[in-house]
């Protein structure tokens, strides 16, 4: 994938993004199909991890094509499982010690998308700069 369908796609999910949670503060959801109450965030939930992926889109967008190239072959993997991982985790928890809940699945699989992409994008500039 080139760099400027990889930021294409990301852009638009932050668009989905915005637009989820913009009807969910503002209570604007009157099609039951996709939320079930007035305030529903569902929908913002899942495409949250896409809101890091665009800022990373953003920061390799000048480096290297191989050190894009080995950030988004992690990227495409890890940013569909995070969304599923969000779609089927609960919207509330009753778990009041580890409550497993969307919003908690949605920060903590993007932490950990932030992590690991710095992580790689480092490492991966490194060994450029070596070899």
């Amino acid at each position: 994938m080139t760099k400027k369908r990889a930021l294409f796609l990301s852009v638009c999910g932050a668009i989905i993004f915005s637009v989820a949670i913009t009807i969910s503060v503002k209570g604007f959801c009157l099609i039951d199909l996709i939320c079930s109450r007035s305030h529903d965030d569902s929908v913002a939930f899942i495409f949250f991890p896409t809101i890091t992926l665009f800022i990373f889109s953003l920061i390799t967008y000048p480096m290297q094509d191989k050190i894009f190239q080995s950030w988004w072959r992690f990227a495409r993997i890890w940013i569909p499982l995070s969304m599923l991982a969000i779609l089927i985790s609960p919207s509330y928890s009753h778990n009041f010690i580890f409550p497993i809940e969307k919003g908690a699945v949605a920060f903590f699989s993007s932490a950990l998308f932030v992590i690991i992409s710095l992580v790689q994008i480092i490492l991966t500039s490194r060994k450029l700069k070596r070899s």
